[in-house]
C-alpha cells in the first residue's frame, strides 16, 4: 500500500486549524461550505493511495492544492475584509493598515505622508494602549514603495466596489509568494510542502490575515534572490530595491547580497573589468530604483523622511517607537536597567558589538560556500540578532524569520 505523503498530511493539519480558528464567512459560516473543503482534503489523502499514473497524480494534486488554497484562504481573506467594511474601519485590522491608507489619501491629495500627522484619521481610534498615545500617529515608518504600489488598486478598488482594503495588495502579493515558492523546489512533494508550510505558517498567517507588512515586503525579497540565483542580476538589483523601498526588514541582507554577487564575479573569470561589470549589473540596477523612489520624498522633506522612517525606530525622535516585544531591550527593562520604555538607549552599541562579529563570520562562511540557500540562511540568523538587540523584536518578526528558513531548507543545492 502506498504511503501518504507528509504535505497532505501538513495541508490537512493546518488548514483544518485555520478554518475552526477563523472566521471564512461573513456571517455564520454554511454547512454546505465546510462540506466542500472536508471532501477536498479528503481527496487530496486518498490521492496519494490511489494507483494512477505519476503524471496524473502530480497534476491532480497541484489543482486540487491550489483549489483547498483559493477557497480556505481566499473565504478567511474576504470575510475579514467584508465584516470591516460592515463594522468600522478599525475592526480586525492592524494599526499599519490603517496608516497605509490614510497615508494614500494624504498622497493623492498631494500631502506628504512622511510630515502628516494621523490624528483624525481612523487610525486615531485604535486601540494602542488605554493610557498612552499612539506613537505612530507621529510618523509614516514604512518606505515609500508601501505607499506606491498600492495606489492602482486604491483607484480600482474604490471605483469597482466603493472601498479600499490596504490588505487587498497585501493578500495579493501573498499568493505571488505561494505562487513562486512553487518553482523553487524541482521535487514534485517538496514543491506541495512548501507551498503548504508558507500559506499555513502559524507563525505568520494570522499577522498576514490582520495585515501586517512583512509579507509585502518578502514577496519581492524572495522574488530578488530567486532571480539571483538564475543570474538576472540586474532584474535581481531592482526588485531587491524595491523590497528595500517596502520594509526596513530586507536591508539586513545587503552586505551578504554583496558578498554573493562579488563571489559570483570573482569564481567566474580572473579579469577585473569582467568581475567589476558583473558587481555593477547587480549593484546599478538597484542603486537606480532606490535612488529613484526615495530621494524625491527625502527632498520634499528630509527631517520628516529620516525621522519617521530611520530615527522613530531608533529612538532618536520626540515620539519613538517603544522599546517592546520578546528581545535585549525588554530584558533590561524587567531588569531595570532601562526604566522607561520610551526613553533612548544606545542600542546600536549591542548591535555593533555583538551583530557586526555575527556578520563577518557569516561573511566568511558564505564566500566559502556561496548559494542562495546559505545566503537565505545567513540572512535570517543576522536579522535575529540584529532584531534581537534593537528598540523591538516583536512576535511578527519571529514569524518573518520563520518563513525565511523554510524557504531555506527547500532552496535547491546548487
Amino acid at each position: 500500500m502506498k504511503r501518504i505523503a507528509i504535505s497532505s498530511i501538513v495541508l490537512f493539519a493546518l488548514s483544518i486549524y485555520f478554518v475552526m480558528q477563523n472566521r471564512i464567512s461573513p456571517g455564520d459560516t454554511p454547512y454546505w461550505l465546510f462540506g466542500i473543503i472536508f471532501c477536498l482534503l479528503l481527496g487530496y489523502v486518498v490521492l496519494d493511495i490511489t494507483s494512477i499514473s505519476e503524471k496524473i497524480y502530480n497534476i491532480s494534486k497541484n489543482v486540487l492544492l491550489v483549489t483547498i488554497l483559493s477557497i480556505v484562504l481566499g473565504s478567511g481573506f474576504l470575510s475579514s475584509m467584508i465584516v470591516r467594511h460592515e463594522t468600522a474601519p478599525i475592526y480586525g485590522v492592524h494599526d499599519i493598515i490603517l496608516q497605509q491608507e490614510a497615508a494614500i489619501r494624504y498622497f493623492v491629495h498631494g500631502k506628504n505622508p512622511y510630515k502628516e500627522t494621523y490624528f483624525g484619521t481612523p487610525m486615531q481610534q485604535w486601540h494602542y494602549s488605554d493610557t498612552e498615545v499612539n506613537p505612530a500617529l507621529y510618523h509614516f515608518v514604512m518606505e515609500p514603495m508601501y505607499l506606491l504600489l498600492p495606489l492602482p488598486f486604491y483607484t480600482l478598488s474604490n471605483h469597482l466596489i466603493g472601498y479600499f482594503d490596504g490588505r487587498e495588495v497585501l493578500w495579493l502579493l501573498f499568493g505571488g509568494v505561494l505562487l513562486l515558492s512553487f518553482f523553487i523546489p524541482k521535487d514534485n512533494e517538496q514543491k506541495r510542502l512548501l507551498v503548504t508550510l508558507l500559506a499555513f505558517n502559524p507563525a505568520m498567517l494570522g499577522y498576514t490575515l490582520e495585515g501586517r507588512s512583512d509579507m509585502f515586503g518578502y514577496f519581492f525579497l524572495l522574488l530578488a534572490v530567486f532571480l539571483l540565483q538564475k543570474k538576472r542580476l540586474f532584474w535581481a538589483g531592482v526588485i531587491l530595491a524595491i523590497s528595500f523601498l517596502v520594509k526596513q526588514s530586507s536591508w539586513p541582507i545587503f552586505p551578504l547580497y554583496f558578498v554573493y554577487v562579488l563571489k559570483m564575479g570573482w569564481s567566474e573569470t580572473k579579469i577585473i573589468t569582467t568581475r567589476l561589470l558583473t558587481l555593477t549589473k547587480s549593484l546599478g540596477g538597484f542603486l537606480i530604483v532606490f535612488v529613484g523612489v526615495s530621494l524625491p520624498f527625502y527632498l520634499w522633506d528630509k527631517k520628516a523622511y529620516l525621522d519617521s522612517t530611520i530615527n522613530y525606530l531608533s529612538g532618536n525622535t520626540s515620539h519613538s517607537y517603544p522599546i517592546s516585544g520578546y528581545g535585549f531591550g525588554m530584558l533590561l527593562h524587567q531588569f531595570g536597567f532601562i526604566k522607561d520604555v520610551h526613553m533612548y538607549y544606545p542600542f546600536q552599541l549591542w548591535q555593533l558589538g555583538i551583530g557586526l562579529p555575527v556578520l563577518a563570520a557569516l561573511i566568511y562562511f558564505l564566500w566559502k560556500k556561496t548559494t542562495v540557500q546559505m545566503l537565505l540562511i545567513y540572512y535570517s540568523l543576522f536579522l535575529f540578532v540584529f532584531w534581537y538587540f534593537s528598540r523591538y523584536f516583536n512576535n511578527s518578526h519571529v514569524g518573518y524569520i520563520s518563513m525565511v528558513l523554510i524557504s531555506a531548507y527547500f532552496w535547491p543545492k546548487e
